[in-house]
């Protein structure tokens, strides 16, 4: 029905696997084009000679099932799945998700009621100078040995309550995180809401795992939360996460031995100021370079948290007031003592180097046209390096 199986090409770090084609038959008669990737290429499959190779297998016999149920997820996900998918910490970036600007990014509304869209009164971003801004992060990533999944975004991309925008905002997409992925439930906009079928979509096309889809009346944008190291995760209650979202969220991480630090950030009512009445994400006002050392922004945090910071033994370099607005907080460490963060901020930048930290600037000014959104919320991290205790 779908032909010989031609496609046969090699995962990143594990053996040649093999894309199967299928597909989905709508009821009404449509169908949707998919692709199994088979960790066995049939040319070279044996059935009898891998039942022989597994434990739980005995000739005569059924399934000694209780083997199976001793296998944890993770220790298998990249046989099955195809990759240990999981960013925690901050050991070296090998795989990301990303998604070029489109006119998604550009109508003439969100210019004109920039405060709803939580954008900027500057008006709107010039669409080439946002994509070669974009493609010039993408080069960074590139040249330090990240490999760059991309997203080609439906245009127009509507959604139940009205254009979907910030389909570049790719820390929205969802939490990857030890096997598999927590996707979002929007809180910032109601423009955001739908995004997730986007991203949804794109990660099981990528084989990654989804544990759970933030649902109720939960709230949460994990994504864009902070890593401490490979077992703190941090994130806000704020607009982009209420208590309902923060409990599912924390059900998932306890699972996987993760601790989930919480903290507070302000709001906003009637003005958003320009981004500086209050913040939304962590990666708004923490940032970790290298280890225990946090770049911070206090005034957009509970003082707890500072003093948790200080608990922990980290070297914390503080952002000034007027260079927030440049988004020194919203980088990406590529490996521990090594970040790509937008350019200018002269103190922080001036700060990470004396701390011995290697900082890569780029220019993505053109994103604070439409959005308030940096290098760090361009970024879906799926995969990064685990370097164990010496480095948390």
């Amino acid at each position: 029905m779908f032909g010989k199986n031609k496609i046969v090409k090699s995962a990143p770090s594990g053996p040649v696997r093999e894309d199967v084609p299928f597909r989905v038959i709508r009821a009404d008669g449509k169908t949707i084009e998919l692709t199994y990737s088979s960790p066995r290429p049939a040319g070279g499959h044996a059935e009898m000679n891998v039942l022989r190779e597994l434990p739980w297998f005995e000739p005569g016999k059924p399934t000694k099932n209780w083997m199976l149920h001793e296998i944890d997820f993770y220790d298998e996900v990249d046989k099955i799945w195809g990759q240990k998918w999981g960013a925690e910490g901050i050991g070296k970036l090998r795989e990301v998700l990303v998604s070029r600007p489109t006119e998604n990014e550009t109508r003439d509304e969100y210019a004109r009621e920039w405060q709803y869209y939580y954008s900027s009164s500057r008006g709107n971003a010039d669409l080439k100078v946002l994509q070669k801004q974009f493609d010039d992060y993408y080069q960074v990533l590139k040249q330090n040995g990240v490999r760059v999944n991309y997203i080609e975004a439906p245009v127009p991309a509507i959604g139940q309550y009205g254009y979907l925008k910030n389909l570049v905002t790719l820390a929205g997409g969802g939490l990857v995180v030890k096997g598999g992925a927590i996707i979002h439930r929007m809180g910032l906009g109601s423009w955001q809401r739908g995004r997730e079928v986007i991203w949804s979509k794109v990660l099981t096309a990528l084989q990654v795992p989804i544990y759970l889809t933030i649902h109720g009346k939960g709230v949460g944008e994990p994504g864009a939360g902070r890593w401490l190291d490979s077992r703190t995760f941090v994130f806000n209650e704020s607009v982009v996460a209420n208590e309902a979202g923060l409990a599912q969220i924390k059900f998932i991480l306890d699972g996987l031995g993760i601790d989930l630090v919480i903290t507070h950030s302000p709001g906003w009512l009637g003005d958003i100021a320009q981004g500086n009445m209050g913040t939304s994400h962590a990666d708004m006002f923490v940032m970790v370079p290298d280890i225990r050392v946090a770049v911070l922004s206090p005034h957009l945090v509970n003082y707890g948290f500072v003093r948790y910071l200080q608990q922990r033994k980290f070297r914390i370099i503080e952002v000034p007031l007027d260079e927030y607005w440049d988004l020194a907080v919203n980088a990406v460490t590529l490996e521990p003592g090594k970040v790509v963060m937008n350019a200018g901020s002269k103190t922080t930048v001036k700060a990470l180097k004396k701390a011995g930290i290697e900082v890569i600037e780029v220019d993505f000014s053109e994103s604070q046209k439409f959005a308030i959104a940096g290098i760090h919320c361009a970024t879906l991290e799926l995969v990064r390096d685990q370097p164990g205790p010496l480095l948390d």
